[in-house]
């Protein structure tokens, strides 16, 4: 009976695999990087290894996702290296869930097809699918910490440095993991040592690139959200606060009631929760790949927590409603009003601009400028290129790591063509800084012009900006300095 439901389980297990493997690597065919995606790519492709740790100040999460990509960004291998690598943690990720999850096989199927896991993280291209596989395994290996606690204590800092997200479960395991290590005192003399040293470097790692981010300045200030709410608007219904208010209500009534008698489980769900919590309403607003860790957390406390000998009631109710949930947010895909640019909007922009730039044999071999994140996207696919892209937030002249390192005190308008009126020598500086002849260029859907040309006058130069070729979507337009 025992090897048949093993056999059973391993069928349902394959095809359940198969199936997502299918479905995503069809939406990772068709999906154009979007902006943050191709922002981590560039990182990795300019910058060293100890740059990728000391920019962390201006970026949101850790240094762990662009070293895994360093080495196919120096070869140029895109997109579809990043997109692999980021599938193939979440594939596993997903392999580990069903390998060693202890629920039942119509959970394991909902969650293996909703939508954070079949929509978001196995075909957007970003850090958190390698933070998830992170903390899945230190789930698996959470009754035996003390067993492996090299291992375990690796694992802790790999995790830690995957993404600001997977950083909160992760200290949550490691207080746990420090709370066993000071009770039970198993290790030998020199274990402790080794442990002690792996923790002290990933602290030091983390601690060196938090309080380098801009997190309570920056970041804090200038994308709090509108709403502090919102993240309880968008957990299953859209804008719908007063629904998701009460399925929040009746769904965690098991799952509070089940966690109250088992200390470290309670410990792992309250942490990382408050934690989410105030990250999501206080910190940074975020979109829904950050909400979607409370998602994560509800899983990975119950995996915790769940005993396979136990037959109480209000274990299959809480993990019930683990299954009412990834039920609901199988059919939680991302609204036109809030995230669908993500998956069709950008891409569709981008994959226009692609086009047209890789037929136009002047713009092929041009400098293009423009205060536009599309340029972040479409700029990793024309390295190999004579054409090069940059942006006009800066006003020192770099290399084209300008793209993702402008000054926003110039940064005064997204089109060139305003900008240049503002800030001509800015403009000035980034034409003569390259032999090949500058372009910019205007996106016709927000933008309607008849002029041929404008020209700015400075002290003994003009900006004079005549229009090119208008196509489909995009006008572009010649940037020169006259005297």
């Amino acid at each position: 009976m025992l090897s048949k439901n093993i056999t059973k389980v391993n069928k349902i297990a394959v095809v359940s695999l198969l199936l997502f493997a299918i479905i995503t690597i069809t939406r990772i065919i068709n999906h154009v990087p979007f902006i943050d995606e191709a922002h981590a790519w560039t990182l990795a492709e300019n910058l060293g290894f100890f740059e990728l740790i000391n920019e962390v100040k201006n970026e949101g999460h850790f240094f762990l996702w662009q070293l895994i990509l360093f080495p196919f960004a120096k070869l140029h291998l895109y997109p579809y290296s990043m997109q692999a690598i980021n599938w193939i943690f979440c594939f596993i990720a997903l392999i580990l869930f069903w390998w060693k999850a202890p629920f039942n096989n119509v959970v394991k199927i909902l969650v293996t097809f909703s939508f954070p896991f079949l929509g978001c993280y196995g075909v957007i291209a970003r850090c958190y699918s390698l933070g998830i596989m992170f903390l899945f395994l230190l789930a698996i290996l959470f009754d035996k910490k003390l067993k492996y606690p090299k291992t375990y204590a690796l694992l802790l800092v790999l995790a830690a440095n995957s993404s600001v997200m997977a950083l909160i479960g992760a200290s949550a395991f490691g207080f746990l993991f420090l709370y066993d290590l000071f009770k039970q005192k198993q290790l030998t003399k020199k274990d402790n040592i080794l442990v002690g040293v792996i923790l002290s470097i990933g602290a030091w790692l983390i601690l060196y690139q938090l309080f380098n981010m801009d997190y309570f300045t920056q970041i804090s200030s200038n994308r709090r959200p509108h709403i502090s709410i919102r993240v309880f608007r968008n957990v299953f219904a859209y804008d719908n606060l007063f629904v998701n208010l009460s399925m929040l209500a009746l769904l965690s009534l098991p799952v509070l009631k089940f966690l109250w008698s088992k200390k470290f489980a309670t410990f792992f769900f309250s942490y990382t929760y408050f934690l989410l919590l105030a990250f999501t309403t206080a910190v940074y607003g975020g979109y829904f790949w950050h909400s979607y860790f409370f998602y994560i957390y509800l899983i990975i406390t119950l995996w915790l927590s769940y005993n396979p000998e136990n037959k109480e009631l209000i274990q299959k109710l809480a993990v019930g409603a683990l299954g009412v949930v990834a039920f609901i947010l199988i059919f939680h895909g991302p609204t036109k009003s809030e995230h669908f640019w993500v998956f069709e909007g950008v891409g569709v922009k981008a994959k226009k601009f692609l086009a047209i730039v890789q037929a136009d044999e002047v713009l092929r071999n041009a400098q293009i400028i423009q205060n536009d994140g599309l340029l972040q996207e479409v700029r990793p696919y024309f390295l190999k290129h004579n054409l090069k892209i940059r942006t006009h937030c800066s006003n020192t002249v770099v290399s084209d790591y300008s793209l993702i390192n402008g000054d926003n005190k110039f940064c005064l308008v997204k089109r060139t063509i305003e900008q240049a009126k503002k800030e001509p020598e800015t403009i000035k500086k980034i034409v003569e800084s390259s032999p090949l002849p500058t372009y910019t260029y205007v996106d016709t859907v927000d933008y309607v012009t008849d002029r041929t040309f404008y020209n700015f006058p400075n002290n003994g130069y003009s900006i004079y900006i005549e229009k090119y070729k208008c196509y489909d979507r995009y006008c572009f337009w010649k940037v020169e300095v006259r005297r």
